[in-house]
């Protein structure tokens, strides 16, 4: 059997997290690759055990700009504990030395004095290089580590809070504010500071609250950090110190946030990092990917929202572009050359893939953040036949170039008179895959519960506008929602102003001298006309056989066919009983036959539905093969 990619359905993106402590940076890295079921995850600066706070990982071809990430301005908050020296400036080292605790005044006068351009030199205990070997390493083996100062840039350096030393603690401590460069040590500058004034100091915590445009409140996790105050850093380092670092271990929640806060790379997430983004015209995509000498002329410019021109001043690296294709997907990085545009590196295009949530999911906040701030644009219905009107309202959604297109579909909503399902005319796999051939991003399946059938229409849509974003929806002129369908198109439109989303009434659409609907399909189908049936549907009607289980006999006195059949479980339309032409398509469209796969094409024969059973004939050497569909 082939080895599926672990890599190859994850988009190129983003994940915020919160790193607790108790975990290292790896153990972080190690939470998102199980989260996205991938291997390619990069960091943009490491924190380190006893620390807390926003790591930025980037997953896929996204792992190319992790030295452009790691380049941006961070942000901390830190508690020092001024009268006490560790060996590793931090709460889990051994104490090496105490001086005198610094006063308020005198860390006022510190933080003033350590702002702006800095020499510093970086702990012994870090990961600075020595002759090849990290610094840590050689001070843990007792070896005598000199390291030389290097620049670094303070842009703000506050005193946030302030704590005495008194009779139960001869230490003083200060909560203070930072925002720095690349390669600035919180721990070094504890200790300069608590040094300008012949003292000595360590960190007792340290919180990571930015990095560049990102803000540690957007992070997967955050909600498992507790208070940042020099009263829960004091009372940290002591159970530190008394039981050792608390190790932590993620659980199937924490991936599930993780999941939830995933960013895929889009233009307003690449001006957020400082990046223009362009796009390719669709004649330059083919060109583009074929690696042909680049020209000014193959994209176009997006437009930056004036929300982000802030963030992508500080971050923007002007010599560079991101490039997408022109659904958006993440293309690539180009760079100025000479004369032209020059490859910075590409990533190939990828067939889209819905993806599915239930109500629970959005009840649960489980719907992705980026595509919430984004906002969607939806159309609700049952949605159980695609035919030709249902396509006008996806079309709808999908014209809103802006928003994420989205359908919400029951996955069986005609009810019979005697309260049981009618059999629908496309199975939901079938709606799924025709929905993600069109374009649509996601779509959210409802069970008929009756739970869901007692929600008011009000509350259903302000379901939709609050937990995924909704801006536009687009429904037919009989679209009614909540219980017993008492919420219309004049109320609808009503309540969109008051929740911020647009609303669409979309025509029906004529054929054969009425309006297209799931009930003539199903009719069409169960008196054997197809004709009429494949002009509505706009496409041949198709009867879904994955679910079925079929028995295979060979055909006696036959030149090698065999007889497959099965019982139909009611779920989808069939025709009467008959015999009928078909195509038959097959599982993945392959017949594996020893160490190789055949491709298989679609067979071309008739079959025979008879008492709720299916029958068809195969040659011997497709016999093997799971039918997937019969094209009428």
């Amino acid at each position: 059997m082939q080895k599926k990619n672990r890599n190859s359905d994850n988009p190129s993106g983003i994940v915020l997290y919160a790193k607790r402590s108790g975990i290292t940076s790896f153990s972080s890295l190690w939470s998102v690759k199980k989260a996205l079921h991938t291997d390619k995850v990069g960091h943009t600066g490491t924190l380190d055990s006893f620390a807390e706070g926003l790591l930025v990982v980037l997953s896929g071809s996204l792992t190319h700009l992790v030295s452009h990430v790691t380049s941006f301005r961070k942000k901390y908050r830190a508690v020092i504990c001024f009268g006490t020296q560790t060996d590793t400036l931090d709460p889990l080292g051994r104490i090496t030395g105490e001086g005198r605790p610094l006063s308020e005044e005198e860390v006022t006068a510190a933080c003033s004095q350590f702002t702006g351009v800095q020499l510093q030199v970086p702990p012994v205990f870090s990961a600075v290089h020595v002759d090849g070997q990290r610094a840590s390493d050689l001070a843990r083996k007792g070896g005598d580590v000199e390291l030389a100062s290097r620049q670094v840039f303070i842009y703000k350096n506050e005193l946030v809070a302030y704590k005495p030393a008194d009779e139960n603690d001869g230490n003083s401590y200060a909560l203070i504010e930072v925002e720095c460069s690349k390669g600035t040590y919180i721990r070094a500058l504890a200790r300069d500071m608590a040094a300008s004034f012949g003292s000595v100091a360590h960190l007792s915590a340290l919180r990571r609250t930015q990095v560049g445009p990102f803000v540690l409140e957007d992070a997967a996790c955050f909600s498992l950090l507790g208070d940042f105050t020099i009263e829960s850093a004091i009372e940290k380092e002591k159970l530190m110190r008394e039981a050792g670092l608390e190790q932590q271990k993620d659980g199937d929640d924490v991936f599930s946030d993780i999941r939830n806060h995933f960013l895929t790379f889009n233009p307003q997430l690449s001006f957020k990092c400082g990046l223009k983004a362009e796009k390719l015209t669709p004649e330059a995509e083919r060109p583009y990917l074929n690696g042909r000498p680049l020209s000014a002329k193959f994209f176009e410019p997006f437009e930056m929202d004036e929300a982000l021109k802030e963030s992508f001043r500080i971050c923007e690296t002007p010599d560079e572009r991101s490039v997408f294709y022109t659904d958006e997907q993440f293309a690539g990085v180009t760079h100025i050359g000479e004369s032209r545009p020059e490859y910075s590196f590409v990533v190939p295009k990828k067939k889209r893939r819905l993806r599915v949530f239930s109500w629970a999911d959005l009840q649960e906040s489980g719907f992705p953040a980026s595509w919430k701030e984004k906002g969607t644009a939806l159309s609700v219905g049952s949605f159980d036949a695609l035919h030709r009107g249902h396509m006008a309202l996806v079309d709808a959604v999908l014209a809103q170039k802006r928003l994420v297109p989205g359908i919400v579909l029951f996955r069986r909503s005609f009810r019979g008179e005697d309260g049981t399902f009618l059999p629908s005319v496309m199975s939901l796999r079938q709606r799924l895959a025709l929905l993600e051939e069109r374009g649509v991003s996601f779509a959210i399946v409802l069970d008929f519960s009756p739970s869901l059938a007692r929600t008011a229409g009000p509350d259903f849509l302000r379901t939709l506008a609050g937990s995924c974003g909704m801006r536009y929806l687009a429904e037919g002129k009989d679209f009614r929602c909540g219980w017993k369908g008492s919420f219309g198109k004049e109320e609808i439109a009503d309540l969109s102003g008051a929740e911020g989303f647009s609303f669409d009434v979309i025509s029906d659409v004529e054929l054969a001298g009425a309006r297209a609907s799931s009930s003539r399909v199903r009719a069409a189908v169960q008196a054997a006309d197809f004709a009429l049936a494949t002009e509505l549907l706009g496409r041949n009607f198709s009867y879904d056989c994955s679910p079925l289980r079929f028995s295979r006999h060979p055909v006696q006195d036959s030149d090698g066919t065999v007889s497959l059949s099965a019982r139909m479980d009611g779920s989808q339309v069939c025709p009467p009983d008959g015999e009928y032409g078909v195509e038959v398509s097959f599982v993945d469209g392959k017949l594996g036959s020893g160490s190789a796969e055949l491709a298989l094409s679609p067979w071309k024969g008739s079959c025979q539905i008879q008492d709720g059973s299916i029958s068809f004939c195969l040659p011997r050497e497709l016999s093997k093969a799971e039918p997937y569909s019969l094209l009428f």
